[in-house]
């Protein structure tokens, strides 16, 4: 599949996930599970990892909180990331120090 209908089937999936999310940050959270999932963090993702890409994807679309559930909030806590964690305007990137 080329990447680039790889990415509107994401988009298309987020934005039923997140009906508030921005424009912008729908095409930005579809680039970002896109290469997560050719990079292949979606594979074997436990309870806690994917509550925490859940919440990563509702950062980058610019989901206002509103369909995001606590129950992810607390379901993330002290989950890691396989993944680079995104950046934006909200966001920067945490220093590997």
């Amino acid at each position: 599949m080329q990447t680039r209908s790889t990415v509107e089937i994401a988009r298309a999936a987020l934005r039923e996930i997140f009906p508030t999310a921005s424009e912008d940050g729908l095409d930005e959270a579809a680039r970002h599970l896109t290469r997560w999932g050719v990079e292949g963090h979606g594979n074997l993702l436990g309870r806690a990892a994917a509550a925490l890409m859940y919440l990563d994807l509702a950062q980058v679309a610019q989901e206002n909180g509103e369909y995001v559930p606590p129950e992810v909030r607390a379901a993330a806590e002290g989950a890691e990331r396989t993944w680079r964690e995104p950046s934006g305007p909200d966001r920067r990137p945490r220093s590997s120090a």
